[in-house]
């Protein structure tokens, strides 16, 4: 018993004897290191040597090295301090703030080499700045003279984030958000958003991030935080964003506008571009017009935006006033001409010369719609022309060329198909740049041309050995698999005329394959899963792949992606037409309640729809 207790009481002894000694080293060690600093302030650099020497055979953990390692650095004994740190890397060869010291030890003394192999074990810890700068600096631009785009390479991406973590500077997290956005990976980039946002432009480009990831709302808050930095000028801190790459008042109000009309909230989108232009306006005025620079097309755009707002809400004489100015001041702005030409043509095209008219006239009488039609500004299409062509002769734009000759052919009422057959084939001739090749907007205009006049195999031989010219489709392996292998070089309408011609040669495979690249894929990545509409691609498109699953027996997905199609859909007949077809696939699925509710919709849309009210009809007739 006696004994036991001995035992006991000597191990507890032991402990406390044990404790006791660390800790009389320890104090003894920050003493000692007390001392010497007291010497290296005094002048005295030998007694604090000796002292250091001391300490050297004490060091217990890596702080300690550390403390000692910095008063031979301060001595300016650089061997010295180089032999403390190797010491105890050897004994603690994975601690990060000796390695980090060390890394930092070699970088300074010119070491760059050592410093950057050292730094390389710190990636993805609290000191992967040290390698993000040793490799920005040393081994970035060896990296880049191989491939600038191993600037957005996942291993990059890290470097910025490190580097972010280091330095808290906001532009190495929008280096690695471009990173995920390179990638496809939107969302991803999305989550990388500061806490705080440190100038307009930063707040602009998170804006940015978070439209492209259809997160419309968070895009408006940032943008909104971009728009109060600018006003009270608050780019202080201008967070590594150059002179040239500083965000202003039309970019944001720009986007701003657009996230609204995403919202379904256009009228809030108005009042933005409204603002804007009224601040302009103001500026002009008063002699202290905001800088437009290169945003210039952007803020006509925004002018043209609004025209097109005017007469959506019949507001023909705001829409006239617009498009008046917009064409005037910038001469060259391709979309506002195509409008003005589009307004002209249709405000030509209005009469009101039916006897009931002239009889309510005669006494007296006017409606609405003659009073809208009275008050309507009439822009002739000769002027419209004129100006499209002598921008035309100015710019050789493709697009406004074709966008003239079209509306030419919607004017020219007296030519026959032969006639407008043989302007088409001299068009091509005119503009061909090889063999069956053509700047691309006359070839759609081309093929487009010929559809309309009912040329179906002229349009599509014509297409095909375009694309053929264009992309050496066949050379190599059959022409549908070198079709689809090329699909990411294919310019939008390519492929969504392809999905056309091969729908109808029934070719249901190849067709699938071309519709869900267009309507899935382009303008986004493959990470979208097929699940969004991409704003490029046309909404006739999304019918036709819709028809596709609901012919290979996918009903649900079909009625999934009408309903995507019916929701961004403006025009009533074509979203009338998505309604009937919704009620088929709902008959299909004998849901005989859901079918006549789409029907009915879809003949308020439309009461002309005539495939809608017979269909309609037969669930009348059957209850």
């Amino acid at each position: 018993m006696n004994k036991a207790w001995l035992v006991c009481a000597a191990v507890a002894l032991c402990g406390t004897l044990i404790s006791c000694s660390s800790k009389a080293k320890a104090v003894s060690m920050t003493a000692a290191l007390d001392e010497a600093d007291r010497y290296i302030a005094q002048g005295y650099p030998k007694d604090a040597l000796k002292i250091l020497a001391s300490c050297e055979k004490k060091i217990l953990s890596p702080m300690e090295a550390i403390g000692v390692y910095k008063r031979y650095c301060a001595l300016d004994n650089k061997k010295a301090a180089e032999k403390v740190l190797k010491n105890n890397l050897k004994k603690n060869p994975d601690n990060l703030e000796l390695n980090a010291v060390y890394a930092w030890f070699l970088d300074k003394a010119g070491r760059s080499d050592e410093a950057f192999k050292k730094a390389a074990a710190l990636r993805g810890t609290n000191y992967g700045s040290l390698y993000s700068e040793y490799f920005l600096r040393n081994g970035a631009s060896e990296a880049g003279a191989k491939e600038q785009s191993y600037f957005l390479s996942n291993e990059m991406q890290a470097l910025y984030v490190d580097a972010y973590n280091g330095s808290g500077d906001n532009a190495w997290l929008r280096n690695a958000a471009l990173c995920s956005m390179k990638r496809g990976e939107y969302g991803d980039a999305a989550q990388m958003v500061p806490d705080q946002k440190k100038s307009s432009s930063d707040a602009y480009f998170w804006g940015l991030v978070f439209f492209d990831n259809k997160k419309y709302g968070e895009a408006a808050e940032s943008l909104l935080e971009a728009s109060e930095a600018l006003k009270k000028n608050e780019d202080r801190f201008a967070d590594g964003i150059s002179e040239s790459r500083k965000v202003n008042s039309i970019e944001v109000a720009s986007l701003l506008s657009d996230c609204y009309v995403n919202m379904g909230e256009d009228k809030a989108a108005e009042e933005i571009r409204n603002d804007l232009i009224a601040q302009i306006t103001l500026g002009a005025e008063n002699g202290t017009a905001a800088e437009v620079g290169s945003t210039e097309s952007l803020l006509g755009t925004m002018y043209l935006n609004s025209a097109l707002y005017a007469l959506q809400k019949n507001n023909d004489r705001a829409a006239y006033n617009i498009l008046t100015f917009v064409t005037q001041k910038w001469p060259d702005n391709v979309s506002a001409l195509i409008a003005y030409g589009n307004f002209a043509y249709n405000s030509s095209r209005r009469v009101m010369d039916d006897p009931l008219t002239k009889s309510l006239r005669d006494a007296g009488v006017v409606s609405t719609d003659m009073k809208r039609f009275d008050e309507t500004p009439r822009v002739a299409v000769s002027d419209a022309l004129l100006r499209m062509k002598e921008s035309v002769a100015r710019t050789h734009n493709d697009a406004l060329y074709v966008a003239a000759l079209e509306l030419e052919d919607k004017i020219d009422d007296s030519s026959d198909e032969r006639t407008r057959l043989g302007r088409m084939y001299r068009v091509l001739e005119r503009n061909a740049t090889g063999a069956d090749l053509y700047p691309e907007a006359i070839a759609q205009y081309a093929v487009h041309t010929l559809l309309r006049l009912d040329r179906y195999d002229e349009a599509k031989q014509m297409f095909l050995k375009y694309l053929t010219a264009r992309y050496k489709l066949g050379s190599e392996r059959p022409f549908e698999e070198d079709l689809v292998l090329n699909l990411q070089k294919m310019s939008l309408w390519e492929v969504e005329y392809a999905g056309y011609f091969a729908a109808k040669e029934k070719n249901t495979d190849l067709t699938k394959r071309l519709y869900e690249y267009a309507v899935y894929e382009s303008g986004f990545s493959n990470s979208y899963g097929g699940t969004e509409i991409s704003p490029a691609a046309a909404n006739e498109s999304a019918v036709n792949l819709a028809m596709i699953y609901s012919s290979v027996g996918n009903k649900d997905k079909a009625l999934e992606l009408y309903g995507r199609a019916q929701s961004r859909a403006t025009d009533n007949y074509m979203r009338s037409d998505i309604m009937y077809r919704l009620a088929c696939i709902y008959d299909a699925k004998k849901d005989a309640a859901a079918a006549v509710k789409s029907l009915e919709y879809s003949l308020y849309l439309n009461p002309s729809n005539g495939n809608a009210r017979l269909l309609l009809g037969k669930f009348q007739n059957n209850f």
